[in-house]
């Protein structure tokens, strides 16, 4: 290669590295982030818009946050190229890894220092039931077949005890973790489950809770990442690392701690796939392929 053409590679890598992100890593100008419905919709979007704007000016990229509806359509998005980043839940995200390689960056810390969870089966007080057995032709309010905490756990603890969630007892899909434990409460359903930082939160702000529902059981005992940021395949390299280092740094500045504060964390963390090996080992106990695994609901949920 001669100087000239040298010089000419040389700048134009310095010219790529100083265009706006936007114009690198997204074609229509507009990073877009999905967020899965872990709680209703106004109360995602007062955690995530807050995040969403520190982001765009951190990075200067435009960044649109996007709601979904339920946890499959954040894979079928991704799939579809219609979003860039999502905050997966961990069996949505190993589900999508497997059959599209997507890429993790970052997850949050929870206040008290724990970044993974589990997930919880709880039982109205007053629903007769006294044992696993109980559970047979009860109705069990979960969240989505595509969540770990709120389909997955479940459904590994009834098989330890020799019952076929999907045969043996009614389902009512609540959507949300949230809808779960109210459905509970509301006796729309005699069982439930959800993730359990959702279900502490919960009983914080609802004294109810104890006077109502009992804790069974949660799992898996490891506990699985929580929702974790991650990327399309083919986001450029540069894209991936200014949201990676916006987000690992945030804890350190001041301007951040408000919007860490509504996010309901106290930093992120980097995050690798070697991360969701409880989930990888909990699956294969399961015997389930994440490649071809039946994601969709069987029933509709109470808004459908």
């Amino acid at each position: 290669m001669g100087y000239r053409a040298r010089i000419s590679v040389t700048l134009l890598a310095v010219v790529l590295c100083l265009l706006p992100v936007s114009a690198v890593a997204a074609p229509n100008g507009k990073l877009i982030i999905a967020v899965i419905p872990e709680m209703n919709l106004v109360k995602q979007m007062e955690r995530f818009t807050p995040l969403g704007r520190y982001l765009e000016k951190k990075t200067g990229m435009a960044i649109e946050i996007k709601p979904l509806s339920n946890y499959g359509q954040l894979y079928e998005e991704m799939r579809d190229g219609n979003i860039d980043a999502g905050f997966f839940g961990s069996f949505v995200y190993g589900m999508t890894r497997a059959r599209l390689g997507i890429v993790p960056l970052v997850r949050p810390v929870q206040p008290g220092g724990k970044s993974t969870y589990t997930g919880m089966i709880f039982i109205r007080k007053d629903s007769g039931i006294r044992k696993p057995a109980d559970m047979r032709g009860k109705t069990i309010a979960l969240v989505d077949p595509a969540t770990m905490a709120g389909y997955l756990a479940q459904k590994d603890y009834l098989l330890s005890h020799g019952i076929n969630l999907d045969k043996e007892l009614k389902i009512y899909w609540a959507a949300s973790h949230e809808a779960a434990i109210n459905a509970v409460l509301h006796h729309q359903a005699d069982i439930g489950g959800a993730k359990d930082t959702v279900v502490r939160k919960f009983r914080r702000e609802n004294r109810v809770f104890d006077t109502l529902v009992e804790i069974v059981a949660e799992s898996p005992k490891k506990g699985v990442p929580d929702n974790t940021l991650a990327v399309r395949k083919g986001l450029d390299l540069l894209t991936r690392e200014k949201l990676r280092h916006a987000l690992l740094a945030m804890h350190k500045d001041p301007e951040a701690a408000g919007v860490l504060a509504r996010f309901g964390a106290t930093r992120f963390i980097a995050t690798s796939d070697d991360d969701f090996r409880p989930l990888y080992e909990l699956t294969r106990h399961m015997k389930i392929d994440l490649k071809s695994y039946p994601y969709r609901k069987t029933s509709p949920s109470p808004s459908e």
